[in-house]
């Protein structure tokens, strides 16, 4: 079938009066305008309230006295001032205003180039502002402050271009910059790249025009020849060229570019493509020359970016793992390899939150991070751990979720936010895991008295025993004696997370009428190893499962739940999992709303779905298996495809397809397309299109 068919097929579905659900025809109306939907006023209402129902304390700044006398916080505007005996608190001043008093400073915003998604900047500025990189026709030429330029390659070309990568290292390894200097301004890498081998997409733009024309990306997609990534390494003082040995093999990925604090070596990762062997790669700038400094080896896939924060000394560094099964810190010498594991490596660490260096303290200094250590998963907790290994201890109380940490000088106090999905947020003074004291209380009253209720948090064991969470958001007028309708929104995808213990309003949607659910699958992060891995070469069964399992456990649970009208909404890999819901599980999902969806992993690129799914011709029965065109004529239900026809990231081919399959198989369905929107779809059109189907099929007659 041709796409021209295609398109008026999906145009005639798109405006037809009937729409078929199982094997009973009804009929729906048109697409409504966003504002004239019923319920349209009182989400709008509930929109521009969400943030002032809840007047949470902010923590701009912490001001300790050198005594321990006293704290003093700042939201930003005024400082509240907390007097303390022994650490404990005595009284609270009124508070105070600032207009001559001076807050903690802001960080300067820093001014660069703008960098389009996808893509790598053209220009880079030395550290000491005397020399910029600029990629300019394909190769790199070093421009002087005031003007002069020098060459540093001239061989460039659209196949082999210098100081540039391609729109996926952009996109699913976030290299928005092809060139680097080092610290001392001494030294640009750059990359050397040669996308001769890799297929072309065309994309059509300006299909509202006269003349459209052909925009022309190579862009691998699974199984196909990928960019050879090369390193060049040029000597400013010398001029000097020098290539970095970045290994044998051509089919692997390097990036993660830079040179060590001071400009003795520079770093890259080197990620084969399979994706599970990872290696940070020691380069001399003199030579070229390459060794593994540190490499890490997963089951299933490695996460392909580990954080890494450098020590004082320039030479040490803190860098994240997952060998243990948990995000770990781990303490490596870029001369001396490995030093240190930084606390037990029994759950995922998260952020960095302190970091000080000194000799008379034991083990040389402390690092103070967050992390899930206690009983609770979703509960973040602060800890601190000495940069020998040894003293880990936690220092919050691990029945509530904790953020925006402020350590006192002495190391043991901590000014915090601590909260959970039934206790407001709170301003707690803690010491060694202990609260001290309640600063500051989340003021709620316009929230008691508006009629808003505060979102649910659940839970429910997946079918290999590991727990689940979810969100349920409740409309003001929620009566458990009625049967309610339930939209899910989902996203789902790996690396990703929504939800959290956290005290939240439900969602302003949900005062259309019906009950919003979110559950966070196996798949998405923060959980360790064994749950983000679940979903391994098989996206769209594991994780789309989880979303059946969660509704399902929700209906048995509640008898408000209306198991009879149950939509799935969500956009990109939410789209998928959404067009997928109504084909693997239409006994749960009855509507659905695919908004720029993978519809079949063939059609995504390389690195991102090789990832996850390896290539097609290791794992084609699982390909077809999450696959929405394969399964097209299992479709049941009311299904609306959203997708934008300048989408360089999920092509509309991917719509396409599904559309195509949907019209062999004489499957009636609905969409949209909008000619000039790419992957975010956004405006009054797409919100029309997309809460008018949902309002039809969850609070509709049919």
């Amino acid at each position: 079938m041709s796409v021209l068919t295609a398109l008026m097929l999906g145009l005639i579905a798109c405006s037809s009066s009937t729409v078929r659900t199982g094997r009973v025809p009804i009929t729906s109306p048109t697409t409504q305008r966003y504002d004239d939907l019923p319920g349209a006023p009182a989400v709008s209402t509930a929109q521009r309230e969400q943030r002032s129902l809840v007047k949470i304390p902010r923590i701009h700044a912490v001001d300790w006295t050198e005594d321990g006398g006293s704290v003093r916080l700042s939201d930003g505007t005024s400082w509240r001032t907390h007097a303390l005996v022994d650490g404990t608190l005595q009284s609270t001043e009124a508070v105070v205003k600032t207009e001559t008093d001076e807050t903690a400073p802001r960080s300067p915003r820093r001014r660069g180039q703008r960098v389009p998604r996808g893509a790598q900047a053209t220009e880079v500025s030395s550290p000491d502002e005397q020399w910029t990189a600029k990629h300019r026709d394909h190769n790199v030429v070093l421009v002087r402050e005031g003007g002069h330029e020098r060459m540093v390659t001239q061989r460039g070309t659209a196949a082999q271009p210098f100081g540039t990568a391609s729109w996926v290292y952009g996109e699913e390894l976030d290299q928005s910059s092809a060139m680097w200097f080092s610290p001392n301004s001494s030294m640009l890498a750059f990359y050397a790249f040669d996308v001769s081998e890799v297929p072309d997409y065309h994309l059509l733009h300006g299909l509202d025009g006269l003349r459209p024309t052909i925009d022309t990306t190579p862009y691998p997609k699974p199984g196909d020849p990928n960019p050879i990534a090369g390193l060049q390494l040029y000597d400013i003082n010398l001029r000097r060229l020098v290539t970095v040995d970045v290994g044998p093999r051509h089919d692997q990925y390097i990036y993660g570019v830079q040179f060590t604090p001071d400009s003795r070596y520079l770093l890259a990762h080197r990620l084969n493509r399979a994706q599970n062997h990872l290696e940070l790669l020691r380069v001399d700038p003199r030579t070229g020359r390459s060794t593994v400094l540190f490499e890490e080896t997963q089951p299933t896939w490695v996460h392909y970016e580990p954080e890494i924060r450098w020590l004082a000394d320039g030479h040490r560094f803190l860098i994240a793992t997952e060998r243990s099964g948990y995000r770990t810190w781990e303490v490596w010498d870029v001369d001396d390899g490995q030093l240190t594991v930084l606390g037990p490596a029994t759950f995922p660490s998260g952020q960095l939150v302190r970091v000080q260096e000194d000799d008379a303290l034991p083990g040389g200094g402390q690092v103070w991070f967050a992390g899930t250590s206690g009983d609770h998963p979703l509960n973040t907790q602060l800890h601190v751990v000495n940069l020998d290994g040894s003293g880990f201890r936690r220092l919050t109380d691990q029945t509530l979720h904790h953020g925006s940490f402020h350590m006192a000088p002495d190391g043991v106090h901590v000014v915090t936010t601590a909260q959970n999905s039934t206790t407001p947020p709170r301003i707690l003074l803690q010491r060694e895991g202990a609260p001290i004291a309640v600063l500051e209380e989340a003021d709620v009253t316009a929230l008691d008295a508006s009629g808003r209720r505060v979102s649910e948090l659940f839970n429910f064991s997946a079918d290999d025993g590991q727990t689940c969470f979810g969100r349920i958001h409740y409309p003001s007028n929620f009566d458990p004696g009625r049967r309610w309708p339930v939209l899910v929104q989902v996203y789902g995808g790996p690396l990703s997370r929504s939800i959290h213990n956290t005290f939240d309003v439900s969602s302003a949607r949900s005062e259309f009428g019906f009950v919003i659910v979110q559950i966070d699958n196996r798949g998405t992060t923060g959980r360790g190893k064994a749950f983000e891995g679940a979903t391994y070469n098989r996206l769209g069964q594991v994780d789309l499962d989880d979303q059946a399992a969660g509704v399902r456990e929700l209906a048995q649970r509640h008898t408000w739940f209306d198991a009879d009208r149950v939509a799935i909404a969500g956009h990109s890999y939410g789209g998928y999992m959404s067009a997928l819901a109504l084909l693997r599980h239409p006994d749960v999902f009855h509507a659905a709303v695919a908004s720029a969806p993978v519809t079949d992993w063939r059609h995504y690129d390389t690195i991102y779905t090789e990832r996850y799914m390896g290539q097609p011709a290791d794992n084609e029965a699982n390909y077809d298996a999450g696959s929405c065109v394969k399964q097209a004529e299992h479709l049941r239900g009311h299904l609306l495809l959203l997708h934008g026809m300048a989408d360089d990231n999920v092509h509309p081919s991917n719509a396409w397809a599904l559309a195509d399959a949907l019209h062999d198989a004489d499957i009636p369905f609905e969409m949209h397309f909008f000619p000039g929107l790419t992957h975010g779809l956004y405006g009054k059109a797409v919100n029309s299109a997309k809460w008018s189907f949902i309002h039809r099929h969850l609070l509709g007659e049919d």
